[in-house]
């Protein structure tokens, strides 16, 4: 069930829909409509070119925050809010609509199957989770700090729910 699902959400990420390009999620995606880009977790900003001439929607978040900077080709631009979008209108195809705002840091608490976890999210790209596990580090997204990788001698492992197929298999004579 769960790669349906993810198909639903990847599917409307993006959508067309009576002349609007409407953007729900902010990610790196392209379709016969239009070419939308976003610079997350480093940056607020997402670009959305039109294929076609018509209305641009930008969903709007919370952790957004309240400083939205609009610009159609560079240029500064006041998008009409309705609800929770933003809405430029009448944009020319090829024209690049441009949404900026600060983003930050927010650490969230999270309890999953009893055990606490500190989330750090940006925008919306989870970018740390604390403690990162044992021997499968659980997120490692921020860009300023080398990846770690594990190595065989720092895994401990504790019990066959631990062990991979390759540990398993080199236990078997």
């Amino acid at each position: 069930m769960a790669p349906v699902a993810l198909e639903i959400i990847w599917n409307r990420a993006v959508e067309f829909d009576d002349g609007m390009v409407l953007v729900n999620i902010p990610v790196d995606k392209e379709t016969e409509e239009a070419t939308v880009r976003m610079n997350y977790p480093d940056t607020g900003y997402i670009s959305i070119k039109p294929k076609q001439t018509g209305d641009v929607a930008v969903r709007v978040y919370d952790w957004m925050g309240q400083h939205l900077e609009g610009r159609i080709n560079g240029i500064a631009c006041a998008p009409s809010r309705e609800g929770n979008l933003l809405v430029f209108r009448n944009v020319t195809a090829g024209d690049v609509v441009e949404l900026e705002h600060p983003v930050e840091t927010a650490v969230v608490k999270e309890t999953v199957r009893g055990e606490q976890y500190s989330v750090s999210w940006r925008g919306c790209d989870v970018v740390d989770i604390v403690p990162r596990g044992e021997h499968l580090r659980l997120y490692q997204r921020d860009l300023q700090i080398p990846k770690y990788y594990p190595s065989a001698d720092d895994v401990h492992f504790t019990g066959a729910a631990n062990y991979g197929p390759t540990q398993q298999a080199q236990g078997k004579k």
